[in-house]
């Protein structure tokens, strides 16, 4: 990652020729024009010169030639993940709530005999019913755990790039503080 940061660097300091723009001031931002329009590198926005976020409503990303870190990440997601987590998303809302409610009733309607659409398929104590739900549960459970485990690596991801930021961010100000005391002198 700090590679593909320093390629951005480099380049944003190289003009069209590839060569280094003076006193290490940075070219114009990718994606601008000379007219200071600039074009969000995700939707292809127009945005102005001092916008730091896209303001197309329904990209809103920040400008800039950089991966974020959800995209990174669903690059290389497995089918198994995407599937948990839209399962962990649907067991998340209200729903599933309501869902569930509905074929629970629906179950015990048509079992203990107040819907008669067909002959009833589980008799009063519920067993099948019973099994249904807790295999149900085991399975909501994997989903659930295989979500997290998900979570956790974007988690991760997302603190090694707020910590590589810090370091860099430090690294400046202690080079702008050792200039301004060769200033000073």
């Amino acid at each position: 990652m700090a590679a593909f940061i320093d390629e951005i660097e480099l380049k944003q300091r190289t003009g069209a020729s590839g060569e280094v723009s003076g006193a290490g001031i940075a070219s114009p931002v990718w994606g601008t024009d000379p007219s200071g329009i600039v074009y969000c590198p995700a939707c292809g926005g127009e945005n102005s010169a001092a916008a730091v976020f896209c303001a197309n409503e329904s990209c809103g990303k920040a400008l800039g030639e950089f991966r974020y870190v959800r995209e990174e990440l669903l690059e290389g997601a497995r089918w198994y993940e995407m599937v948990a987590g839209r399962v962990a998303d649907f067991i998340g809302k209200p729903h599933f709530v309501v869902v569930h409610a509905l074929v629970l009733c629906a179950w015990v309607a048509i079992n203990s005999g107040i819907v008669v659409i067909f002959r009833a398929f589980d008799a009063y104590p519920f067993n099948l019913l019973g099994i249904v739900l807790s295999v149900e549960a085991i399975l909501m459970t994997c989903f659930l755990l295989i979500s997290q485990n998900r979570q956790n690596a974007h988690a991760d991801k997302r603190a090694e790039l707020d910590y590589e930021v810090n370091v860099r961010t430090y690294r400046e100000i202690s080079e702008i503080k050792a200039m301004l005391r060769n200033i000073d002198r």
